[in-house]
């Protein structure tokens, strides 16, 4: 008898519990979680298209269910809706493992492990700090994913949000590492660092710091003892230079293309913070000139990074090695964990944003299996109408 009460009130705690999880799925809940997935996926197609495109048809088939979670959101079939990102989420945890484990946590610990040795030979006592944090950070990515490990196993969003941190703190542990990188350069190469940095924003259309870029050292402190009024009459003087071919300005003394809408009074003030922070560099006093070319060069950290690899990739040795017989450090492929430290696609289009015109809703799928099904049947209950079978008459 008690066997049978317990049975009986173990299929009442079990129906109970159905129907209050029924009852919790309403319009505002799976709103909820359509947006906190549709975030899920939109990290992972940044990972999986910068360093997995062999796993695209994973990531699609995880959009696939989420697409079709968002539509049945729309038709008001709220459990269906929950049902399909669930199961979404259950083939996202095991993607995100992958790209955590034998992705993010290999790499960062093959960059750190490789620009150690470099930093550890230089005396300077920051880069060597921020190696010690990159390390620290990888840990802790490495604690959670070891969280989301083991909690349990039907979590997926909760296995979803640990090992996306988990990605979150090796991208900030490869950050330090290239941070590393640039601050245990020599005080020369840090100068070229900073010339190619200007030089690539003077190819876009920002001319600060244009008149310094690629000159000498005696024409550098030349154009740094210059006043105002000389400047003015170089450029009176080169007054019949052409128009650059670019719209809303036109090109300066330099060849640099220099807004229109740049006032005389706003030249005048370039022309003398350029002047601060030439100074500056030539001394080595990069910090004080970060300050004045932080207010002239947007996504500064990001930009001088890219400025450091871009030319020690170009210079083919790594200044301050301290031997020759260094192997020579892949930069082009640092500067594509660089662009995804900071969410940059290596390439134009992600692959979901490739992919996306493939979708399809689950019901007419299953609509067109039925029509195929259907069609096949009545191929085989039809008799077969040979001709050459018919016996000839004579």
């Amino acid at each position: 008898m008690k066997i049978k009460t317990g049975f009986l009130t173990l299929i009442i705690y079990a129906f109970s519990s159905y129907i209050n999880l029924s009852a919790a799925i309403d319009q505002t809940y799976v709103e909820r979680i359509l947006k906190e997935n549709r975030g899920f996926i939109d990290f992972l197609d940044v990972c999986v298209t910068n360093f997995a495109p062999e796993k695209k048809d994973e990531l699609f088939n995880i959009y696939q269910k989420h697409f079709n979670g968002e539509v049945t959101y729309l038709q008001g079939e709220y459990k269906r809706a929950f049902d399909y990102v669930y199961d979404s989420q259950k083939d996202m945890v095991a993607l995100y493992e992958y790209v955590l484990t034998e992705l993010y946590m290999e790499d960062s610990k093959n960059m750190l492990d490789g620009l150690a040795p470099v930093i550890i030979r230089s005396k300077n006592n920051l880069a060597r700090q921020y190696l010690t944090l990159g390390y620290r950070d990888r840990a802790v990515a490495r604690t959670f994913y070891v969280s989301g490990e083991a909690s349990y196993p039907r979590l997926y969003s909760y296995k979803i949000f640990k090992y996306r941190e988990g990605v979150t703190y090796t991208r900030r542990a490869k950050r330090y590492a290239l941070l590393a990188l640039y601050t245990g350069q020599e005080l020369e190469v840090k100068r070229k660092i900073y010339n190619q940095l200007f030089k690539t924003e003077n190819g876009e259309g920002r001319p600060f710091f244009s008149r310094f870029v690629d000159k000498n050292d005696e024409d550098y402190i030349k154009e740094m003892n210059k006043t105002w009024e000389d400047y003015q009459k170089e450029g009176s003087a080169d007054s019949g230079e052409k128009k650059a071919v670019v719209t809303g300005g036109e090109a300066g003394k330099d060849g640099v293309i220099e807004p229109a809408f740049e006032g005389r009074v706003e030249k005048q003030v370039r022309f003398r913070k350029e002047q601060v922070v030439a100074r500056y560099l030539i001394n080595g006093e990069f910090d004080k000139a970060e300050l004045i070319i932080r207010t002239y060069v947007e996504d500064y950290n990001y930009k001088l990074i890219m400025a450091t690899l871009v030319h020690l990739d170009s210079a083919g040795t790594h200044s301050g090695e301290g031997a020759s017989s260094d192997k020579k450090k892949d930069y082009a492929a640092m500067m594509i964990h660089h662009k995804d430290n900071y969410h940059i696609l290596r390439q134009e289009k992600s692959i979901l944003e490739e992919l996306v015109g493939q979708v399809r809703v689950a019901d007419d799928v299953k609509k067109d299996e039925e029509v195929i099904e259907t069609r096949e049947e009545k191929v085989k209950e039809e008799p077969v109408n040979d001709a050459d079978s018919k016996p000839v008459e004579k």
